[in-house]
Parts: C-alpha cells; sequence; structure tokens
C-alpha cells in the first residue's frame, strides 16, 4: 500500500514538473523596451548592465533605473512597427528597415490583429497602451476587471487615451467600480471617446446623489461634451444641487449643449451663493446667445466677483455685439 502511494505522490510531482515547464515554454518572450530609444541605445543599455549585475534582479533594477521596461515581445515590435508606419513608412519600407519579412510586418498592419492579453499590459504607461492603439483595446478591456485598482485604473485611462468605441459598454460598467477615483476616470474616458450611448449612464450618475461630488461633477462636465439633448433636463435640475461643484459643471455643460431652455434656469444660476457657479452660468448664457439674457447678464456687471464681472460682460458682447 506504501508503495503505490509514493508511486502515485512521484506521478503528481512529475505532472507538477510537466506543467511548470509548459507554462514557462507558453509565456511570452519579453524584451526591454523605452518610448523613442533606439535600439542601438538599447543594446548599448542592457549590455551596460548585464555586465554590471550579479543577478537577474541586479539586471531589472538597472534597467528600470535607466527607464526600460520589460514588456512582451509582441508589443514591443507593434510598437516599431508602429513608429516606422507613424513616419510614412509602407510594409515593404518596415521590412527592409527592419530586417523582418513582409509577411510578419503586415501581420502587425492587420486592422483585425489583436494583441496577446498579457500580465503587463495593464501595468505599463498609459502612453505605452495609448501608441498600441486598437491591437491593444480587447486586452485593456479584460484588464477593467482586474482586482488591481492601479491596473483597472491605468486600462480605463488608455482606453479613453485609444478612443476606440468598443470600449464604450465595457466602461460603462465601470461607473459602478467600487473606486470612486475609477469612477470618475472612466466618466473622463467616456467623455475622450464622445459617444452618445455613455449618456443615459452619465445621466443615472449625475442623478445619484449617493456617489462623490466630484464623480458626479465629472459626469455633468462629459455630458456637456456628448452634447445629448436627453441630458438637458437633469442638468437644469442639477443647478439646484447642494454641491457647488456639480452646479457649476451642469451650468458648463448647458452651456456647450446650447438648449433655449436651460436660458431662465441659467439666469436664476446667476444668483447663486457660489461665485463660480454665477461665473459659469454667465459664460453659459452667452455662448447660447438668447436676448432673455441681456438684462440679468447687465445686472451680474455689478456682482462683487470680479471674475463673474468680467464673465457677464463677455457674454453680453456676444449676444448684444457690444463691447461691454
Amino acid at each position: 500500500m506504501a508503495s503505490v502511494i509514493n508511486m502515485v505522490d512521484q506521478l503528481k510531482l512529475v505532472v507538477l514538473i510537466l506543467l511548470a515547464l509548459y507554462l514557462i515554454a507558453c509565456a511570452p518572450k519579453k524584451v526591454w523596451y523605452q518610448l523613442d530609444t533606439p535600439d542601438t541605445v538599447a543594446r548599448a543599455d542592457l549590455d551596460s548592465c548585464t555586465s554590471a549585475a550579479a543577478d537577474e534582479r541586479s539586471l531589472r533594477l538597472c534597467m528600470s533605473a535607466k527607464g526600460y521596461l520589460l514588456i512582451p515581445q509582441a508589443e514591443a515590435e507593434l510598437l516599431e512597427v508602429r513608429s516606422l508606419q507613424q513616419e510614412g513608412l509602407d510594409a515593404d519600407e518596415i521590412a527592409q528597415r527592419l530586417g523582418w519579412s513582409q509577411e510578419k510586418v503586415l501581420h502587425y498592419l492587420d486592422e483585425d490583429y489583436t494583441l496577446p492579453r498579457t500580465a503587463s499590459l495593464g501595468r505599463q504607461p498609459v502612453e505605452i497602451s495609448k501608441r498600441l492603439g486598437k491591437p491593444a483595446v480587447k486586452p485593456l478591456i479584460a484588464d477593467l476587471k482586474d482586482k488591481d485598482p492601479l491596473v483597472r485604473s491605468h486600462a480605463v485611462r488608455a482606453l479613453g487615451a485609444i478612443n476606440d468605441p468598443r470600449a464604450v459598454e465595457p466602461l460603462v460598467a465601470v461607473l459602478n467600480d467600487k473606486d470612486p477615483l475609477i469612477q470618475r476616470q472612466a466618466i473622463e474616458a467616456l467623455g475622450k471617446i464622445g459617444d452618445p450611448r455613455a449618456a443615459q449612464p452619465l445621466i443615472v450618475v449625475l442623478n445619484d446623489e449617493d456617489r462623490e461630488s466630484h464623480v458626479r461633477m465629472s459626469a455633468a462636465e462629459v455630458l456637456g461634451q456628448i452634447g445629448e439633448s436627453s441630458a438637458v433636463e437633469p442638468l437644469v435640475a442639477a443647478l439646484n444641487d447642494k454641491h457647488w461643484d456639480v452646479r457649476s459643471h451642469a451650468a458648463e455643460a448647458l452651456g456647450r449643449i446650447k438648449d433655449p431652455l436651460a436660458v431662465e434656469p441659467l439666469i436664476g444660476a446667476l444668483k447663486d451663493q457660489d461665485a463660480t457657479v454665477r461665473g459659469n452660468a454667465a459664460e453659459a448664457l452667452g455662448r447660447i446667445r438668447d436676448p432673455r439674457a441681456l438684462e440679468p447678464l447687465a445686472a451680474a456687471l455689478t456682482d462683487k466677483s470680479k471674475n463673474v464681472r468680467k464673465k457677464a460682460a463677455r457674454a453680453l458682447t456676444l449676444i448684444a455685439g457690444e463691447d461691454f
């Protein structure tokens, strides 16, 4: 019986070893990379660190200190191709420059090419993901569900920078992230994409008084950027919010949308207790250019805030065509 148990244990050990070898073999090859650094410089830096390093950890510290990141080879190669493409080189010229086959270059230039998901993608700087562009979208969307808030944050901001409409619905889901900062970053990312599908979810955020005010403030701002008329009524209601930052951004957003229905509520906001709200309301009225605002804006020329007076004068000039 003991020998049978021993054989089972040995078999388990063999299976674990084979699994480990398989995982090592399947792991993506990684290379040291730094934005806008020529290959010759990168090789020299790697040689320098390799000669000075006593072990792998020392090598990593040395290269990191020089500003390099260890990223999957596929990412580094794609970045090389994208960089040369931006210089105006075609596939043949890129292949010649890099010493690759044309097939390999065309593989990276394919519009449907998607990077394999790796642990590094959501941890790397947003600027690198932005340069990777559309091939990074699907892996970054997967990173939106990562347990690490830093990975989620990087993924959200990168998706906003890439500006791909495939990210809209996944980013809308992030509006319910447990971290208010990531919620706000998702709102800002949706604003960069500017897709009307985000309007209704953002209205829900704006109306949710249990949310942090800076999150609702950002929702108001992005609703103004998207410019959907369905946001006018919720933004008008937000002019009476208890938080001044929500009120001020609601006023600014209404000015961007330029709906005449907002004129009377914005006139009322000229008497808000907060100077920033009053100033944004004056500016918004100037953008809408409705004559109904002339008299209230003229009264705002005596506002105790210099900034409000300046914005009121500018608004009057836009509406009346005269210098105030």
